[in-house]
């Protein structure tokens, strides 16, 4: 037998075994369907007590945009960045403002003295609450891909999620130092971030917080940029996260306590301050496909949703007890 056909035996030997193998996978055998057995159904963790949920959704109003970068709010205005434009809204869904960016936004956030923050993928602009641009950073290079903006005072700082780091940077965009970097001497794990998810906010007291999506956790920070906590829980039951990368997105409320916006099974929920879990603020039945809403929330703790595939902003409230 010349060299070519043993070849081919092997070949279709090998297809063969492809196939027997194949069949004992997806579950078909002696032409009758059974269970796989690597089949994880997800149906039970779909379903959540309903006296868990302790939000209700007061109002919602559409949006005739796509390509939305974030939300964020200030006083009684409702602010949104899609691709292109800037855009505000009063609560009652009125758009009260609107305006053409430079370039493609990716995130979003505002400043307590109303100056409107925006990631740009590799570097970030600020506009004032009139819509006229006031600062234009320098890029951080290509591999840079911003995904959230928080700012305190004079700090802002950018999460990274090309290059899977935070930069602590001045209101100029100089860097005062990377944040996040692992250090086993500093017990600073280091960011896994598989997707664009990577979200950071500012708490009460100034500390930074910062989603750490590949180990289901939240860090805190110190301003010299040491770990100061974390916390977080894998697992598909309510109280967790799972998936490549959750918490998709993150907010904190005045009280310190954390709202967390969940993709693959969409829900937002309401952690305190600790990382207890307190409870539900939208269960999975009240979205559609697997996008997680970006999130943020008001001086009345109001959770404002940018829901992308309903393209609708969604407002839930407190249920009064």
């Amino acid at each position: 037998m010349n060299r070519k056909l043993v070849n081919i035996v092997l070949i279709v030997l090998a297809v063969a075994i492809v196939i027997v193998i194949g069949k004992d996978f997806i579950g078909k055998k002696a032409g009758k369907n059974i269970e796989n057995p690597f089949e994880y159904n997800m149906d039970e963790f779909r379903k959540v007590d309903s006296t868990q949920i302790l939000y209700a959704e007061t109002f919602h109003f559409p949006l005739k945009i796509h390509d939305w970068a974030g939300i964020t709010v200030s006083d009684s205005m409702i602010i949104v960045a899609s691709a292109n434009h800037l855009l505000k809204f009063d609560y009652s869904g009125k758009q009260i403002f609107g305006k053409q960016l430079i370039d493609t936004a990716t995130c979003i956030t505002i400043d307590e003295n109303r100056q409107i923050w925006i990631g740009m993928s590799h570097y970030v602009v600020m506009y004032d609450i009139n819509g006229t641009l006031v600062k234009r950073w320098n890029s951080f290079g290509d591999r840079a891909l911003f995904t959230s903006l928080a700012v305190s005072g004079e700090n802002v700082f950018v999460a990274d999620a090309g290059n899977r780091i935070v930069y602590h940077c001045n209101t100029n965009g100089q860097i005062i130092r990377r944040i996040g970097e692992k250090n086993e001497q500093k017990e600073i794990p280091g960011f896994i971030i598989p997707s664009p998810y990577f979200d950071v906010a500012i708490d009460d007291g100034g500390f930074l917080w910062a989603a750490n999506t590949g180990r289901h956790t939240f860090e805190n920070y110190n301003a010299d940029g040491s770990l100061r906590t974390s916390w977080g829980v894998t697992s598909f039951k309510i109280e967790g996260f799972s998936g490549c990368c959750n918490p998709a997105h993150i907010a904190i409320l005045d009280d310190n306590s954390f709202i967390t916006s969940e993709k693959g099974m969409p829900r937002i929920k309401i952690y305190d301050q600790h990382g207890q879990f307190i409870g539900i603020v939208a269960p999975p039945a009240a979205f559609e496909g697997s996008l997680a809403p970006d999130i943020t929330v008001d001086k009345q703790h109001r959770v404002i949703a940018l829901d992308f595939e309903r393209q609708q902003i969604r407002i839930f409230e407190r249920k009064k007890e």
